[in-house]
């Protein structure tokens, strides 16, 4: 919506040939709860050596300057001993951060995944995700979460607030902020599943093939 209301201050084009689009969009029927087996879900944390009583945290991020993980890491280490992190992804920042966590003496507790195709069973293996990056546009990972009915902390930034409700937005940065959302799931379970329920009603908006719809919509338009 942002990107919307600086098209209509810098008048580009004029405000009436503007549309607004929400994202790419996310195949609701793919990352949907009911479609990810429970035993898939078990089966995964027993690779990662999770007893019932460990909680899973899990960010799916590029590890690249602006998705932070520097903050998430120092957050994470904050937190109590039983809860873990998974970590999905890769990229040039990889090594550096596997250094930090073995600073932080959190090493045993974060898992780092490198890149994974079985993204929903990680998302429902987990209390919730965290996503707190200092850009982003209209970031899938957060929109595959919702949909699949698991909470998202984010950064208080375009494109992220757009999709999540206030009570797990911090300040990008804040570390403390980060970890006290983190505890915030882990006391409050059932009200961060009742938040994960509430973002699947919510991400509806942004079902693919709504998203195509509109897409042909425009174009038939644009062809007229």
């Amino acid at each position: 919506r942002e990107d919307e209301q600086a098209a209509k201050q810098q008048k580009i084009v004029p405000a009436a040939k503007i549309r607004y689009m929400p994202g790419i969009g996310v195949d609701t029927n793919y990352y949907n709860p009911q479609a990810v087996a429970q035993s898939d879900v078990m089966q995964l944390r027993q690779e990662l050596g999770l007893m019932p009583e460990h909680p899973l945290f899990l960010s799916i991020a590029e590890f690249i300057p602006r998705k932070r993980h520097r903050d998430l890491l120092q957050a994470f280490a904050l937190l109590p001993p039983h809860a873990h992190l998974a970590l999905a992804g890769t990229g040039v920042l990889q090594a550096q951060m596997q250094r930090l966590a073995e600073r932080l003496g959190i090493a045993e507790r974060v898992h780092f995944l490198g890149l994974r195709q079985d993204i929903p069973v990680l998302i429902r293996a987990s209390v919730a995700t965290v996503l707190v990056s200092a850009q982003e546009g209209l970031p899938r990972s957060v929109m595959e979460s919702l949909s699949l009915e698991v909470p998202v902390i984010g950064t208080k930034i375009r494109g992220i607030h757009d999709l999540l409700e206030a009570e797990l937005l911090v300040e990008l940065g804040d570390v403390n902020a980060i970890a006290r959302a983190m505890t915030w799931v882990l006391d409050r379970p059932q009200a961060a599943q009742t938040l994960g329920k509430r973002g699947r009603d919510r991400i509806a908006n942004y079902d693919l093939r709504q998203v195509v719809a509109m897409h042909e919509k425009l174009y038939a338009e644009a062809l007229l």
